[in-house]
């Protein structure tokens, strides 16, 4: 991502439900205001928007095949994700 002039700084949120219940002080702490931020959830994150500029989620249901190929359909390759960036 650097080599493309993107600088990242990266937060997992394990429990969205927990982080949302959080001080709005903390959000801010952990999800920088001044940078453009972008969710990547593998499921429906419609959710992200509260706190995303861009969100990359699934929107459909019951696919099945190996995660690899999953992920290649669904556009959670790193390829993929930095084209959606850009």
């Amino acid at each position: 991502m650097q080599e493309k002039g993107l600088f990242a700084n990266v937060v997992s949120v394990p429990c969205y439900d927990l982080f949302i219940e959080q001080d709005q002080n903390y959000i801010n702490e952990i999800i920088l205001q001044d940078t453009k931020k972008v969710a990547i959830e593998a499921a429906r994150g419609l959710e992200w928007y509260r706190l995303a500029d861009v969100v990359i989620g699934m929107d459909t249901f019951g696919a099945s095949a190996p995660a690899k190929e999953l992920f290649e359909k669904f556009g959670y390759t790193v390829e993929a994700i930095l084209e959606k960036l850009n």
